[in-house]
């Protein structure tokens, strides 16, 4: 069975990217491309953090341009502290609006069955992995670099939204946005030995190709330790787009160094 298919909008010159199976169940999501913002330079142009440097009122601009395009709540999101690592947080009401990502949590998951709140996380080559339970309106969001994937923070995502839900794995819905490929992530032997004491033999041979020395596929991992939960294959959607590839398209950190990062999102909502 072929994957659930992608799709792209655009609205005011902002390009995003989200899954056909989501939206056919009112779970409103996102993975943001780099265009149709206001920040200039290495930030060019729809930046969503000032953190390298960016102009604070550009950034806020392109919050607001996202938000006009999307039909998003402004005002109503919930942003984290990314750490790299396992940690969920549980949202149980909306955040006061910000757009730097101050005085929050340090996580990489969020989940939530509020109404009106948007959970969000940056990326500039991490994976982002939006979740969903078919109309119950609870939705939850991951940002898995590869530490966090070592870590197993998809799974902790999907645990606490099920939690949240009073769901199981079997039920969820998932999408994996764009990341860095296996065609660019080149990491070193510690990172292979890691894996390999956590994961075994046999699955990091699955994410892990020799080369220079070695070569991490993050959306493999993040895909088989959704099907280890018992998440179905057929109900998770992937951005197959590698952004240190497509300059065009997406920040790459790795690529630039300093450089923007995307925004990914997701709300929860009635089903359809």
């Amino acid at each position: 069975m072929s994957a659930p298919a992608i799709v792209e909008h655009r609205g005011g010159g902002v390009l995003w990217f989200a899954a056909e199976h989501l939206e056919r169940r009112g779970v409103h999501h996102g993975f943001t491309a780099r265009s149709g913002g206001a920040s200039r330079g290495v930030f060019s142009s729809l930046n969503f953090s000032s953190r390298e440097g960016d102009v604070p009122r550009r950034v806020i601009e392109n919050w607001g341009r996202l938000e006009t395009a999307a039909a998003l709540p402004a005002g109503g999101w919930a942003l984290l502290s990314q750490v790299h690592g396992a940690q969920v947080e549980r949202v149980v009401a909306g955040s006061p609006s910000c757009h730097h990502r101050r005085n929050h949590a340090e996580a990489d998951g969020l989940a939530t069955a509020a109404k009106g709140v948007v959970l969000g996380v940056l990326t500039a080559d991490c994976l982002p992995v939006v979740l969903a339970v078919p109309g119950g309106g609870a939705v939850a969001i991951a940002h898995a670099g590869w530490r966090g994937t070592l870590e197993g923070v998809v799974q902790q995502t999907a645990r606490e939204l099920c939690a949240v839900a009073g769901a199981e794995p079997v039920d969820l819905l998932a999408a994996i946005g764009p990341s860095i490929g296996r065609c660019c992530l080149q990491v070193g032997a510690e990172v292979h030995a890691a894996f390999h004491e956590r994961w075994g033999a046999a699955q990091t041979r699955r994410i892990l190709e020799k080369s220079d020395p070695w070569r991490l596929d993050l959306q493999t991992a993040n895909l088989i330790q959704l099907r280890e939960i018992g998440v179905r294959t057929s109900n998770v959607a992937l951005v197959q787009h590698c952004t240190c590839c497509r300059k065009e398209l997406f920040f790459s950190y790795r690529r630039d160094g300093r450089t923007g990062r995307m925004l990914n999102f997701v709300t929860a909502a009635e089903e359809a």
